[in-house]
């Protein structure tokens, strides 16, 4: 069926559907949320924490937000992992190394007391004790529950292609999304859902989850922390920062790393022979062209700084990773910044290097480098700035 035959027939439907309540009470959460930069409109604004949150309710439209796997075409959700190495694989199928891309980090508030409807991984993956543990995932008494349970896994995280693949997962959200407070038997109350709490599909064993949430929860009980942009890494599941930005009062204040040449220091040096086979050996004697020694082969660095310094701030940004935790930073110690940067290389002509009793005809020389910044303030992030 399409989307909307699939609703007329089945939303309205009123039968028992089993869930499997997991509550939450006094627990913080942090949930990162992704955006590719290609994907985030030119007439969005970068300082508002809307813009790395839910899509505005007043911006959708009946195709707009797109199905989902816990959202009916139109229908705004709160997506984020409880992890940020799951969620740089959540945000697209296409995602390539070195694509410019925004990550925020949202902090639940413990008085959420989050109610969430919990499925359970598909049949055989394997569940980490941490998880088992916080997330009540050793509870399945019944075969029967368990069994649906297993097969509503399989529906919610369905890896088939075609849109169709998240019809059924949609609706099963929206049967929870409405759910209404009820009173049990033994005089206990379950209250409305905030939302679901589901595996991520990108890694096969189910330990790394995914939240989606009601807007309304975001609303009264989250928190916009930080929002980092830089690139992604080799990996796809890290991101090499450069910018960052602070919510502060409904706002985000950007700042940008700006290097001054004398904060780009040489720290190591490595030569190549003529055949760009790295030279091992470091206890030896290097010559110049004309046979003279070089006492401090850094110094050839710094002899071109001004031209070396400013071409590989320009040109290898990619290798440039900061050597700090992000999680602590924050906007009042934001002095300083270092980063460990490598590959550099300056190609030679007539260099030999003795070492050992052995001669080498040197082709290149590099250098690894340790580059400090200072972060500024800006009214938009925009990445290295060279001084």
């Amino acid at each position: 069926m399409d989307e909307q035959n699939f609703r007329l027939t089945f939303e309205k439907d009123q039968g028992v559907l089993p869930f499997y309540v997991i509550y939450l009470p006094n627990l913080p959460i942090s949930l990162y949320r992704s955006r590719l930069e290609r994907k985030v409109g030119k007439e969005e604004d970068l300082s508002s924490p809307q813009t790395f949150s839910y899509v505005p309710l007043a911006s959708t439209n009946k195709y707009f937000p797109n199905l989902q796997r816990a959202n009916f075409s139109g229908q705004s959700v709160f997506y984020g992992s409880l992890s940020p190495t799951t969620n740089f694989r959540e945000i697209s199928e296409d995602i390539t190394e070195g694509e410019e891309i925004y990550m925020a980090k949202w902090n639940i508030s413990p008085d959420a007391n989050l109610m969430l409807d919990r499925v359970l991984p598909p049949k055989g993956t394997i569940i980490t004790d941490n998880l088992r543990t916080l997330f009540r995932l050793d509870e399945d008494k019944s075969e029967t529950f368990e069994s649906f349970f297993q097969e509503l896994g399989d529906v919610m995280m369905s890896t088939e292609e075609g849109i169709s693949k998240y019809l059924v997962s949609a609706l099963y959200a929206n049967f929870i999304y409405k759910f209404k407070p009820k009173i049990l038997p033994d005089g206990s109350k379950i209250k409305t859902f905030d939302g679901i709490l589901y595996p991520s599909t990108k890694v096969e064993d189910g330990s790394e989850w995914n939240m989606a949430l009601k807007p309304e929860c975001i609303d009264q009980y989250a928190a916009l922390q930080y929002v980092i942009r830089g690139k992604v890494a080799k990996d796809l599941r890290s991101v090499e920062f450069s910018d960052i930005g602070f919510c502060k009062k409904g706002k985000i204040h950007w700042y940008s790393p700006w290097i001054n040449h004398y904060d780009i220091v040489p720290t190591e040096y490595f030569l190549f022979d003529a055949s760009n086979q790295l030279v091992q050996s470091k206890n030896g004697t290097l010559y110049d062209k004309v046979g003279k020694i070089i006492p401090d082969p850094l110094a050839i660095f710094e002899l071109q700084k001004e031209q070396w310094a400013g071409n590989y701030i320009r040109n290898y940004q990619p290798v440039l990773k900061p050597d700090v935790n992000i999680e602590e930073l924050s906007e009042e110690n934001l002095s300083s910044i270092t980063y460990k940067g490598d590959g550099i290389l300056r190609d030679v002509i007539g260099w030999k290097f003795v070492a050992d009793g052995k001669t080498y005809d040197i082709g290149k020389i590099g250098f690894n480098l340790q580059v400090s910044s200072i972060y500024k303030r800006t009214n938009f992030p925009k990445g290295f700035n060279w001084l």
